[in-house]
């Protein structure tokens, strides 16, 4: 059968995130947390905050997306309340605004003031969002400044810490899975409701199939068929760590049927391209799947010299996991 792991493996480096393009955001993250750390020391007169990053940035698995803007987030930690009960805490949209004040002016474009976060727009397609927490000194978690909700459980490091851990001891291709899970959302979701980045990453840790360490195509069609095995039996995701609550509430049945339906048609499709004998054939069912971001396969090239053929590249070594040779 076809084997496409090395045009997986050159998706993966045309959809992830550029080393230049992530220096380039860590300048601006950087640069937003001295302008916030100066607000809280010069004009509210108390100490001056720390900062922990989160989500996909931080997991190393940010994509580049087809249209939009990237997105960081960057988590605000309150260190002058952290001795204060919590009783005694300004309210959420209090702690919302300092922020809002802290960063005006930074860009072009006014901050949003979210319900989770603060959002800093940057005129160059992305964007960092500034999620705010006092995590009191005798507490073990920290706690979300939500604007309408106000101050909620959350522990953004407890899941990039329990990413990580998966990571360890299942192999940097979860990454990549991870990736194309969500290069195949940026593709196909159009006005459709498809699960979170954060989802997806949760869904395809719990379910990786090991087995197809040199098989990335293998991997992501067995690893969306276990995914869609639970959900179509139990459309319930909870969160793995602390505060352990559902992720899938609020789907109408609606929504339901057609994300696993898209699912379905991506297992079938995905299987159909590790069934064809033909690379050419197969790369066009994932271009098919992934947009024209997947690369195309171009058979050797053939040329005579002295009454023979020479192959410009060696022949693709199929893999023994689950393929028939």
């Amino acid at each position: 059968m076809a084997q496409c792991n090395d045009l997986f493996l050159k998706f993966d480096e045309k959809i992830k995130l550029k080393p230049e393009k992530k220096k380039y955001l860590r300048t601006s993250r950087n640069a937003l947390r001295e302008k916030i750390k100066g607000y809280f020391e010069e004009t509210l007169k108390v100490s001056k905050p720390q900062f922990w990053g989160q989500g996909s940035y931080m997991m190393n698995t940010t994509i580049e997306p087809i249209e939009g803007e990237y997105d960081i987030d960057d988590g605000v930690y309150l260190m002058h309340l952290a001795d204060k009960k919590e009783e005694d805490w300004p309210a959420a949209s209090t702690v919302h605004n300092w922020i809002v004040k802290a960063v005006e002016g930074h860009t072009s474009t006014p901050p949003v003031n979210k319900n989770t976060c603060v959002r800093v727009i940057y005129k160059n397609d992305y964007h960092v969002d500034l999620p705010i927490y006092i995590k009191a000194e005798d507490a073990e978690h920290p706690k979300l400044a939500h604007k309408t909700k106000g101050w909620i459980d959350s522990d953004p490091k407890a899941l990039t810490n329990w990413f990580n851990d998966e990571v360890k001891n299942k192999g940097a291709q979860l990454k990549r899975i991870v990736r194309y899970f969500k290069a195949w959302k940026d593709y196909k979701k159009g006005n459709d409701k498809f699960p979170s980045g954060m989802i997806f990453t949760i869904l395809a840790a719990n379910h990786f199939v090991e087995g197809y360490e040199e098989d990335d195509d293998s991997a992501f069609v067995a690893t969306a068929q276990e995914i869609y095995d639970q959900l179509n039996s139990s459309f319930s995701l909870k969160r793995p760590v602390f505060p352990e609550e559902e992720l899938l509430d609020g789907w109408s049945e609606t929504a339901k049927t057609n994300f696993l339906n898209k699912l379905s048609n991506l297992i079938k499709q995905g299987q159909k391209a590790l069934e064809t004998v033909d690379k050419k054939e197969a790369a066009d069912i994932w271009r098919k799947i992934f947009g024209d971001r997947f690369p195309e396969y171009t058979p050797p090239e053939e040329r005579m010299d002295k009454g023979y053929a020479l192959q410009t590249s060696k022949p693709a070594v199929l893999g023994n996991h689950g393929r028939s040779s």
